[in-house]
């Protein structure tokens, strides 16, 4: 009687070690997720532990509180969230406070933080996605989509294609809300260029000043309704032609998503909630015509590029004045 033969992979997957059970879905009331290691939430955001979460409590409690006052409610009666640029997860595991794990939909590019979610986060449903859209959602299948950081980071036309795409996956009457960079990152850039002419920068203010060489020019682009972008990159994944800093304005804001289908609903400047500017948009029925996107930016658009324009010199003529004082000292 002939033994049956297996493959090398066969035996492969058959030795290899077993689970002494299944994982539990992750419950933030039960017992806080495993954290990833300080120096991946440091690559990605700039900060870790108390100081990271703080800020995306901050975004998350008011992005909730918007979606009761003017779209489909809070996010525990919601279907399907969508964390897009989910990264380590500090905006999911926020979300984790208010829904269970099955309604989110953490959506990156990079399949190292998609798998890190899926192990650190079990039940969520970390996705990994291409830089360019169409993702794999269905057309109104999304009741709410959060982008903590993502669409200040990309190119116009990087922008514009994940707007649309946006357009068609969430449902009408859903919310989405991103941060921006506003006309305050300018005097943020202007001070680093600042700190290099006197010798006193380092490390990412000394990148940070390559950014916009000539800022002036980038504040009249700015005021004229233009998206002002710097390809950096940010890895092998996020790579310049699509990744880096982008300073848009609210005219390019109302514009965009208004050819996508949606009215922004709220604009809070940087500084106010979060370090980036906070916009709420709310899915109509129909993507705008051009006819009420240039009617909504003439009625609201103006009066608040002009003070956010006035913010900003202001901004960057104090920050000026402070390198100066400390390279006199």
């Amino acid at each position: 009687m002939s033994q049956h033969q297996f493959s090398e992979q066969v035996l492969a997957f058959a030795n290899a070690s077993s689970l002494d059970e299944l994982p539990e879905v992750v419950d933030v009331e039960r017992a806080a997720p495993v954290n990833p290691p300080e120096k991946t939430q440091m690559k990605f955001v700039g900060r870790s532990y108390a100081e990271a979460y703080e800020e995306a409590e901050s975004f998350v409690t008011v992005v909730d509180d918007f979606a009761v006052k003017h779209g489909p409610g809070r996010f525990a009666d919601l279907s399907r969230i969508v964390d897009f640029g989910a990264g380590w997860g500090r905006i999911t595991r926020t979300l984790l406070t208010k829904v269970a794990p099955t309604q989110i939909l953490a959506l990156d590019v990079d399949p190292e933080m998609t798998a890190l979610l899926n192990v650190s986060l079990p039940g969520v449903n970390a996705l990994t996605i291409s830089p360019q859209p169409p993702s794999v959602l269905g057309q109104g299948a999304v009741d709410a989509a959060v982008a903590f950081s993502v669409f200040s980071h990309l190119s116009g036309p990087a922008h514009e294609a994940w707007a649309a795409e946006f357009g068609r996956v969430i449902a009408p009457g859903g919310i989405v809300a991103i941060t921006v960079l506003d006309a305050s990152f300018f005097a943020t850039v202007a001070g680093a260029q600042e700190a290099v002419r006197v010798d006193n920068a380092k490390g990412f203010a000394e990148n940070l000043a390559t950014t916009f060489p000539d800022i002036e020019a980038a504040q009249r682009g700015y005021a004229n309704g233009e998206i002002q972008y710097a390809g950096s990159g940010g890895g092998e994944i996020r790579t310049g032609d699509y990744y880096g800093w982008a300073v848009a304005p609210p005219s390019y804001i109302e514009r965009v998503w208004g050819a996508a289908g949606f009215t922004v609903v709220e604009w809070i400047p940087s500084g106010t909630v979060v370090s980036q500017a906070v916009v709420v948009m709310v899915r109509g029925p129909h993507a705008a015509s051009p006819t009420t996107v240039a009617r909504t930016l003439a009625r609201r658009v103006g009066p608040l590029l002009r003070r956010e324009l006035r913010r900003g010199v202001g901004a960057g003529r104090r920050l000026a004045g402070t390198w100066a004082r400390r390279k006199q000292g």
